[in-house]
């Protein structure tokens, strides 16, 4: 009897993993900025892989956050932010960028084509000169 219920636990369980489809591959990183940094400080993720990146301001200003060039496919940003909060008040092409109010999280999905380290930093104005820098690293699939 006890034999014939773990079985059917078992195959209640395969049965509901089937139901629910195929699992998205892909990594998911939370940052968190505050006035004014980013924790973690270091980002590690796998090349060729989808990422989806969320961004929770915990600060009392705004903040963003951004690679300037880094080659990327599948880019889609909850939020990229006012071009007013730019520094040297333009809004510069870059790769990547994603913006979050205060108090509030965004996200951002990408996926990273070439094994590397780039610099992330805030756009706004004074704020990376202030030190809120980070960097991520793109690493080879083993």
């Amino acid at each position: 009897m006890m034999q014939s219920k773990v079985l059917f636990s078992v195959v209640f369980v395969l049965l509901l993993s089937a139901c629910a489809g195929p699992s998205q591959p892909g990594t998911e990183i939370s940052v968190e900025a505050i006035d004014f940094a980013y924790q973690p400080l270091s980002i590690t993720i796998p090349a060729g892989q989808p990422v989806t990146l969320t961004l929770k301001n915990s600060g009392k200003v705004e903040h963003d956050f951004v690679i300037e060039k880094i080659n990327v496919t599948d880019v889609e940003a909850s939020d990229s932010g006012p071009a007013e909060h730019h520094q040297m008040r333009h809004a510069p092409e870059f790769d990547l960028h994603f913006f979050a109010r205060a108090g509030e999280t965004e996200t951002l999905q990408f996926t990273a084509l070439e094994p590397g380290t780039y610099e992330i930093f805030c756009s706004i104005e004074g704020h990376k000169e202030a030190g809120m820098t980070g960097e991520l690293i793109v690493a080879n699939q083993e």
